[in-house]
């Protein structure tokens, strides 16, 4: 799951000025610019690995699963002054399986050793400073709402598996699309600063939510959650000493190089990619053919 993305833009302002107070984004450019270079790698692999296996489930849920247990310690050994009740994940990651693998999910489920290593790591991190382990479930959480949005968004059109019953349903999924539009209209403006966090274009919010796609749908506004964690972030970030700032960055950084280590045991990928492959070669195949024959 990709943390390349931020949800507010320029066009969105308005909107949210009632429901998000001013939050100060020095602290957090500061900790972005710290942990760009391993960020920016997490990215290349996550959309090298996954983007075309998005629309398979079981694809999708193996993902869901190679990250359910570090988002589970989080909402496990954090108190709610750091991560509030809202942003917890557990219980919709674990309807999302019985979903898909049946309520029996658990009987065969084992902790992959690249988590189990991970998990490891975090268990120190929170004997040692309960603030450090927040710079992973900051990362983590923002992740979700932003690369687990993105994802769910593009796997939303993929598989074309939006099957709406209701006007309001209908209406809400063509505004998304119109923001998501808007988004990618000013990704391609030059004038728009790539690390500009405060005007960078993100994908709309996934505002519907069918059975199987809990962990990535959140009810509330994704612009108020973000500013909430944010907020959080600044009040703590900010009182550090050099000593505890520094390693709070490479906590941070951390972060992304541990992600990498669990992106790679998600499942199915290559099987995925190839019957994609496949498809598309029988479809261009046919169009040569059919090209042909009218040539004839």
């Amino acid at each position: 799951m990709s943390a390349s993305e931020e949800t507010i833009a320029d066009s969105q302002v308005s909107e949210n000025v009632e429901d998000v107070e001013f939050v100060d984004m020095a602290f957090t450019k500061e900790l972005r610019k710290a942990t760009k270079d391993v960020h920016n790698l997490t990215d290349v692999l996550v959309n090298a690995k996954i983007a075309l296996a998005l629309s398979d489930d079981e694809v999708w849920y193996d993902g869901l699963l190679a990250f359910y247990e570090l988002y589970k310690f989080f909402e496990t050994h954090l108190p709610e002054r750091l991560l509030p009740k809202e942003f917890h994940r557990t219980a919709a990651f674990e309807r999302d399986f019985a979903y898909f693998y049946g309520s029996d999910w658990r009987k065969d489920y084992e902790i992959r050793p690249a988590v189990q290593k991970y998990l490891e790591h975090l268990e120190k991190i929170a004997a040692q400073n309960e603030l450090l382990l927040f710079a992973y479930s900051y990362q983590m959480y923002m992740a979700l709402m932003s690369g687990g949005q993105m994802l769910q968004k593009k796997r939303m059109i993929a598989r074309k598996m939006w099957i709406f019953s209701k006007n309001d349903d209908e209406e809400q999924q063509k505004q998304a699309d119109k923001e998501a539009e808007l988004a990618t209209a000013r990704a391609a403006d030059g004038s728009v600063d790539k690390d500009d966090l405060e005007a960078r274009p993100m994908p709309a919010q996934v505002t519907i939510c069918p059975p199987g796609c809990e962990a990535t749908y959140f009810p509330e506004k994704i612009s108020v959650l973000k500013a909430k964690l944010r907020r959080v972030f600044n009040n703590h970030y900010g009182a550090f000493d050099d000593d505890l700032r520094a390693a709070f960055i490479e906590e941070s950084r951390n972060v992304f190089r541990l992600n990498i280590e669990v992106v790679r045991t998600i499942k199915g990928v290559n099987r995925a990619n190839l019957r994609k492959l496949a498809l598309a070669l029988i479809f261009v195949s046919s169009i040569v053919v059919a090209v042909k024959f009218a040539l004839k």
